[in-house]
């Protein structure tokens, strides 16, 4: 009979507490896409619920106060009638674009201080899911971005009806088009850190299933950003939501806004450029009511399509990166956020 003593028996593995780093993760504890990154061991239903509600109401208070208060100073100054207004007219004049614009340019703040609030996210989580600005994808996209919204001018010019020839550059018209090339950047990347950044991604933080996720969150914001823009015309209501339909898909398959800014930025100052050096009253041209579009808004949602093929096509030739990875960044911020439950 054997002198040696049996083998242990395997003794099941001591339980290990999820360590403190996990349960205040303040990012997500696996890879994932953009649209997912505020799914997080903080993340809550309400949470994300109550940011959508407070971004909205931010946004019109922020709207309130700086465009009333240009419209206040343009009828001080004698540049708008107070009469016009009560008849409902509004002038685009420079001082209500550059309050518009400015409004639009809070909404990446705000994003950011929800984001903070609820989540404990720095605010550069919310440009990409590398957390920087990838200027030399920004610049790569340009390339393929301008010349398309080029040639959708081109070809707008070729199909126009004619029109009476407009009064030519006037200083206000100067002024108004120093104004765009300045600040209207800001506004489309406020939309975009707004619709496509916070909100999509408040949305996406609901479901667990990434393609879920991405659907819910690219439905609940384009719908959002359709409202925002208040047509009242069939064609532009499509137009505006396979808008933000697209950039959604842009800003998923590169893993940040950074494109769907460039995209923006180039269609607003490439179309409020043209008009303003053509003469045309950007009033006129900002009209979204019923009848004011057609089948011509076809070419620009083709445009579209030519743009979101080509940023595709370039985010696999140059090997973007699309997904967040939890071992590249750090699992907790600094300074945890206020307690919301």
């Amino acid at each position: 009979m054997s002198q040696f003593p049996p083998p242990p028996l395997p003794q099941p593995a001591p339980f290990a507490p999820p360590s403190r780093a996990s349960v205040l993760s303040t990012l997500p504890l696996e890879p994932v896409a953009y649209h997912q990154m505020l799914r997080t061991p903080r993340a809550r239903w309400w949470k994300a619920l109550l940011a959508i509600v407070l971004f909205v109401i931010g946004y019109l208070i922020l709207s309130a106060i700086l465009q009333l208060g240009a419209v206040g100073i343009d009828v001080a100054t004698g540049r708008v009638e107070s009469s016009a207004l009560l008849e409902g007219k509004l002038t685009l004049t420079p001082t209500l674009l550059l309050s518009v614009n400015l409004t639009n340019a809070c909404a990446i703040p705000l994003s950011m201080l929800l984001q903070r609030l609820f989540w404990g996210q720095r605010g550069r989580w919310l440009h990409s899911v590398t957390g920087v600005i990838r200027w030399r994808l920004m610049a790569r996209s340009l390339v393929i971005v301008l010349p398309v919204w080029v040639l959708y001018v081109v070809i707008g010019a070729l199909t126009a009806s004619p029109q009476t020839p407009g009064a030519g550059l006037t200083t206000e018209s100067i002024v108004l088009l120093v104004i765009v090339v300045l600040t209207t950047p800001l506004q489309a990347a406020g939309e975009e850190y707004g619709a496509r950044g916070l909100l999509n991604r408040a949305a996406g933080s609901w479901v667990a299933n990434p393609r879920t996720a991405l659907i819910l969150g690219t439905l609940l914001s384009s719908a959002l950003f359709m409202v925002a823009h208040g047509a009242g015309d069939p064609w532009l209501i499509v137009f505006y939501f396979l808008f933000g339909v697209g950039l959604s898909l842009v800003t998923w398959r590169t893993g940040g806004l950074e494109v769907a800014v460039v995209i923006h930025t180039v269609n607003n100052v490439v179309l409020f450029g043209v008009s303003i050096l053509s003469g045309q009253d950007l009033s006129a041209a900002l009209d979204r009511s019923n009848g004011t579009g057609g089948p011509e808004v076809l070419i620009p949602m083709a445009m579209l399509v030519v743009m979101v093929a080509g940023v595709w096509w370039l985010a696999r030739r140059t090997g973007v990166v699309q997904t967040f990875r939890p071992e590249a960044a750090p699992m907790t911020s600094p300074a945890p956020p206020i307690a919301l439950g």
